[in-house]
């Protein structure tokens, strides 16, 4: 079909753990946000249709969507690779399919990470010069600017130049999305000093001290939060269980938080004069605020969300994914690749 121009995003409706009602709500948040969007509703037509009219969705904003049909949805117990047979028109392989025939400019899904990643590469493909495709999380820190961490789930053993090529990917989409001029670039390691890690960690550094690229060296796990890096480059194994960690330290502390304040009158007296200050520390912590992991490194955009993402997340994640294909990420991603590849076998001036 003909749709109009802008930016067009492919959204899974079915995935995630509240889906359908929270992603059509932040479907409309997004739509309403940014009248250059054009959204492909990917789901049960029957299920989505009255939530819909429910929301009381303007014809104005109904006449930038498009609504795919999908009856299957990959749940969280199935396995990455059913989309390739048993679930072959799952609503995640449709989304990925309008992109590969350029209906779509990207994909969001809060749906089967694995599948999201599997559908995106079976049915895009991937980049020229991209070895494997990584999970970029983008992690709040406590100076305001975003640290990205990549790979964080899609590569669990990885070689050096996987690492290095993770830390150029993660330095584009820091520039062009998250307006970070000239990313500090670090490979994650267990000391800042330069003979500090492992054989894999140090040969990752050593390249990238090779090339054009803001590369500060060796970055702790401190780093992570303090703000001294822009882009950290790790293997997926480290990178998720950082993140799966993160999340439920963060949900911790606000429980703790709260659950201290509830202890008796007065210190319900000393919550009530925190709370704004609270509200900004929660906003700093909030994986919302970014929506989701950019999947980068394959031909188009894939935007994966948590799973228990709602509404404002959904929202935030559609807005990523459109503006990774307003600043055009994957061509930046290629043109880097292909410098610094002619830079390597160049070798030393």
């Amino acid at each position: 079909m003909d749709v109009p121009s802008g930016y067009r995003i492919a959204l899974d409706v079915m995935g995630g753990d509240h889906a359908p009602l929270a992603i059509l709500e932040g479907a409309r948040e997004a739509l309403t946000a940014h009248p250059e969007l054009f959204l492909h509703l990917v789901g049960d037509e029957k299920r989505m249709t009255p939530i819909l009219k429910q929301m009381g969705m303007t014809k104005q904003l109904l006449d930038r969507t498009h609504i795919v049909h999908s009856a299957t949805v990959v749940t969280m117990e199935d396995r990455a690779t059913i989309i390739l047979k048993e679930k072959k028109d799952a609503s995640i392989r449709l989304a990925a399919q309008l992109v590969r025939d350029g209906q779509a400019d990207g994909l969001v899904s809060m749906g089967h990470t694995g599948a999201a990643m599997v559908a995106s590469m079976k049915e895009m493909g991937v980049l020229p010069g991209v070895d494997r495709p990584c999970l970029a999380s983008v992690m709040p820190n406590m100076t305001g600017r975003p640290t990205v961490l990549l790979d964080v789930g899609a590569n669990v053993g990885c070689r050096p130049e996987n690492i290095a090529q993770f830390a150029v990917m993660g330095s584009v989409y820091a520039e062009e999305v998250l307006g970070l001029d000239r990313p500090r670039v670090g490979v994650l390691s267990v000391g800042e000093e330069d003979g500090k890690g492992s054989a894999t960690t140090k040969e990752a550094a050593q390249a990238l001290r090779d090339v054009d690229l803001n590369f500060l060296g060796n970055a702790e796990g401190r780093d992570i939060w303090n703000g001294k890096f822009d882009v950290i480059a790790c293997d997926g194994f480290v990178g998720n269980a950082i993140l799966k960690s993160s999340e439920a330290l963060a949900e911790g502390l606000i429980s703790g938080l709260t659950a201290a304040f509830m202890d008796s009158w007065y210190t319900k007296l000393g919550g009530i004069l925190a709370l704004p200050a609270l509200r900004r520390f929660k906003a700093k912590l909030d994986y919302a605020e970014y929506g989701g992991a950019p999947l980068l490194g394959v031909k188009g955009i894939t935007i994966i969300g948590h799973g228990r993402s709602n509404a404002r997340a959904v929202k935030n994640a559609i807005r990523a994914a459109f503006t990774a294909s307003q600043h055009r990420v994957n061509e930046h991603i290629q043109r880097s690749l292909a410098r610094i590849l002619a830079q390597a076998s160049s070798g030393p001036s």
